[in-house]
């Protein structure tokens, strides 16, 4: 499957991503990527507050509230500039703070790496998503600019790594956990197989997009 995936990716996705990137200037695709960004808020704060995080529920909240109002519906970042904190919560670790086990990893089709806590996980996110219920040329818009700003870290991984789908196994697995644990299980940095160095949360960040990307 993960075959399947990349070959989606390198004959659809990418030169799809590559136009993309082309006829829209980089501050035009930031925007859109704050108005998804925002769009997805209500999602956190529902899972900030299943996970019983009152603080970082009040501060998403705030979040969506100040850049849907203030921001022209998102398009505008003005919560970070009022350095109000970004967090990304989903279901999947609503279940994993709610003890369900992580169980094998999975590659699904089209939607890319998972796990068997992370399929229910994503179904759940994708029915309470607000872009999901949008027209569909929005949600491809979505999608590309999702997979446009993964871009620099996926050639990384094509170009670094030895075996490519040993490389995004482990650093998907461990990614996840540091999400899940707030970095708790994490000391200093998180090593990947196929590499000889590793990585730090900058560089995790790095790899965040791709990682998580809907092919």
């Amino acid at each position: 499957m993960y075959g399947f995936n990349k070959g989606l990716d390198t004959y659809v996705s990418s030169p799809l991503a590559t136009v993309y990137q082309f006829i829209l200037p980089d501050f035009v695709s930031g925007t859109v990527a704050n108005f998804f960004t925002n769009l997805k808020e209500p999602r956190t704060v529902i899972n900030d507050a299943l996970q019983g995080k009152g603080t970082p529920a009040g501060d998403d909240f705030e979040r969506f509230v100040i850049n849907t109002l203030l921001g022209l519906g998102g398009l505008i970042d003005v919560a970070s500039y009022a350095e109000i904190e970004y967090h990304e919560e989903d279901f999947s670790q609503t279940l994993a703070v709610w003890g369900v086990p992580r169980g094998e990893y999975v590659v699904i089709p089209v939607l890319g790496p998972s796990s068997y806590r992370g399929i229910p996980g994503k179904i759940v996110d994708v029915a309470s998503s607000p872009v999901s219920y949008l027209i569909w040329p929005i949600q491809v818009l979505d999608l590309l600019n999702a997979r446009s700003n993964a871009d620099q870290s996926l050639t990384f991984i094509d170009e670094a790594a030895v075996d490519p789908y040993l490389f995004m196994r482990a650093s998907y697995l461990q990614w996840r956990d540091y999400q899940i644990t707030e970095g708790a299980n994490a000391e200093n940095d998180i090593l990947l197989p196929g590499l000889d160095e590793s990585f730090d949360e900058e560089e995790l960040d790095l790899l965040e997009e791709d990682l998580e990307i809907e092919l």
